[in-house]
């Protein structure tokens, strides 16, 4: 082939697999995510539940809270409507929106990948650090659960216990996803992050019918068994019994509840990609 049959097309590189370059965007990614300094500040965030652990463990043993209510609690009420959203949207906000917002992605645009693998890529990391950052902490309870004795340990325990992990690896991949492509589209992400993770999620998530369902934090928290409701003698057990009986609702399957928040990652994956390749940097 002489210089004169070489078409322009021929002179242009080709772009690498996405898979290759996902997942090498993904390693760099998460390198880069590990040295920033907010991640400290998500690993203090994420002790919370550290902490409370330790504290019935020490001041608490002879109250008769098991490690299993103890699971089950934290699960349902702090590492659910609290930690997954804040970790997800730290992590997934910021995956590509700083990038666009300071214009240092334009170095991985005049490379020869496709902008869908670095949106990927970059997800990828995103939810690997959320996911890793509370684990650890989970971990780290149980170990101080089981630092008296493995007697702790039964069938019932072992099994809300991966089922947790299992949560934490679906909320932090629909939470960072749903986050990401938030940071691709708001220049200023945070404010409709939060305005949805602790506005609509809290309003929708406590209203006793099915338009429980439109929150994520439901379907999240109906994969995981409820912790002892208060005694209905006081006025917020009586409270909650009563709307409870007013507002009855069939159970909804924990197939149901999967597959709702694997279709709002992927979807929300599908439309921070269309955005990012529409996107145009602001001179």
């Amino acid at each position: 082939m002489t210089d004169a049959t070489i078409t322009t097309a021929d002179r242009e590189p080709r772009a690498l697999p996405t898979l290759t370059a996902l997942l090498s965007i993904a390693v760099y990614s998460v390198r880069e995510m590990a040295r920033r300094r907010r991640l400290i500040s998500l690993g203090l965030l994420c002790s919370l539940p550290v902490i409370a652990v330790l504290v019935v463990r020490i001041f608490f043993p002879e109250e008769g809270i098991t490690p299993h209510q103890q699971l089950a609690a934290l699960s349902h009420d702090v590492i659910i409507p609290l930690l997954i959203p804040i970790v997800a949207m730290a992590v997934g906000a910021s995956a590509i929106g700083e990038q666009v917002e300071e214009g240092t992605i334009v170095y991985l645009w005049t490379r020869p990948i496709r902008r869908r693998a670095i949106y990927l890529g970059r997800l990828l990391a995103a939810q690997t650090v959320a996911a890793v950052l509370l684990s650890l902490a989970l971990a780290a309870c149980f170990l101080i659960m089981i630092s008296n004795g493995l007697q702790v340990v039964t069938f019932d325990f072992l099994k809300l216990y991966l089922t947790t992990f299992l949560l934490i690896a679906l909320g932090a991949f629909t939470y960072t996803s749903l986050f990401a492509a938030f940071g691709t589209w708001f220049r200023k992400p945070v404010l409709p992050g939060i305005i949805f993770a602790f506005g609509w999620e809290n309003l929708i998530t406590n209203i006793p019918a099915r338009v429980q369902e439109f929150s994520l934090r439901f379907h999240l928290q109906n994969l995981v068994e409820r912790p002892p409701v208060s005694d209905t003698a006081d006025l917020p057990g009586l409270l909650g019994a009563l709307l409870t009986a007013a507002f009855k609702r069939d159970p909804v399957p924990a197939l149901q509840s999967v597959a709702v928040l694997v279709v709002v990652g992927v979807v929300a994956a599908l439309v921070g990609i269309w955005m990012l390749r529409n996107k145009e940097l602001e001179k």
